[in-house]
């Protein structure tokens, strides 16, 4: 026999049921007591002591009280863990301030590394956002880590060309290599204000994106020359034709990897390529732009080393159904 739950949501429901629990005790009593007394009694508390009833009592307000008490030792230990859970999360607040505060009255003895920091504040939603769509397959966040500093050499070296000032890309330090304090890639976590404006800003930064490319294509025309008209279809594949074309340019020497992790790796450069190439080009002193791309690429490689380590490719796929007619 199948047992029936009973789902109590308020007081009022666990006082009633208290009583009803006390009164099933009390039949049972009765009957006990009918048998005892030779069939005496009959139904209910006919011919049953008064110190009997007054024990009945007693019993169900103790059931009652027993079942009330457990009730609300339940609501306190939820309403104690959910303080619980808002005093951690202010935690995190409180320690991502007091991080930037110290960031902030302590800088770095180098103005480039001061420049960089800034850079990656400001870079890391995007780039943790393009990297951890990639769940398929480790083929393809490996393209993504590959590209993406492929491009920040290339980034480096045009603008090296650009100010004059020559010199061979330095290549990616081992992850063995410790720098001075304050360089290493900056934890996740903890500023939490701070990671939701990055964000907010990287998403604004996209759309930005998207709205000049579609801006670029606008020529004004008299009416006498105006082309004819373009499909939407037509405007699209000319859009993803011109895209890919960038993309491929963006991976050569790099054309056996996972084009995927390609294509995800140049539309988050595209993003943050502008923090980076600003803060540098800002720099006069040799050293300040040397510290600035040595600690930019090391960084860069242990921030998608603890990107890979958070995410995980194991996602189980849901089950969904074919819709109706297919």
């Amino acid at each position: 026999m199948s047992k029936k739950i009973i789902e109590i949501t308020t007081i009022k429901e666990l006082v009633e049921m208290a009583a009803m629990s006390g009164g099933a005790v009390s039949g049972h009593v009765d009957q006990t007591d009918e048998h005892l007394n030779g069939g005496a009694a009959t139904h209910g508390y006919m011919g049953i002591p008064p110190e009997t009833k007054e024990r009945n009592t007693v019993r169900r307000e103790i059931q009652s009280e027993v079942l009330l008490r457990k009730y609300i030792r339940n609501k306190i230990r939820e309403s104690i863990k959910r303080e619980n859970k808002e005093e951690q999360q202010l935690r995190l607040v409180i320690r991502g301030l007091i991080k930037e505060a110290k960031d902030q009255a302590n800088p770095h003895p180098s103005t480039g590394i001061n420049k960089l920091r800034d850079a990656f504040r400001k870079a890391k939603p995007s780039i943790k956002s393009k990297f951890q769509q990639l769940t398929t397959s480790e083929e393809q966040r490996t393209s993504f880590i590959a590209h993406l500093l492929n491009a920040f050499i290339s980034l480096f070296q045009q603008l090296d060309a650009l100010n004059a000032q020559g010199g061979d890309p330095n290549p990616v330090p081992d992850a063995e290599i410790e720098g001075p304090e304050g360089l290493a890639a900056p934890p996740e976590g903890g500023d939490i204000e701070g990671e939701i404006e990055d964000e907010l800003s990287g998403l604004l930064q996209e759309i930005a994106v998207d709205v000049e490319d579609e801006e670029e294509g606008i020529d004004v025309v008299t009416d006498e020359e105006a082309p004819p008209p373009q499909s939407q279809v037509e405007k699209d594949v000319e859009k993803k034709n011109t895209l890919n074309s960038e993309r491929e340019e963006f991976g050569s020497g790099l054309s056996d990897m996972d084009k995927t992790g390609r294509n995800q790796s140049f539309d988050a450069f595209r993003l943050v390529q502008s923090y980076f190439s600003d803060a540098y080009l800002d720099l006069d002193n040799e050293s300040d732009r040397q510290m600035f791309k040595d600690w930019c690429l090391y960084n860069l490689e242990l921030l998608l080393k603890s990107y890979e380590s958070e995410l995980n490719p194991g996602l189980e796929k849901p089950e969904i159904s074919a819709p109706e007619g297919a």
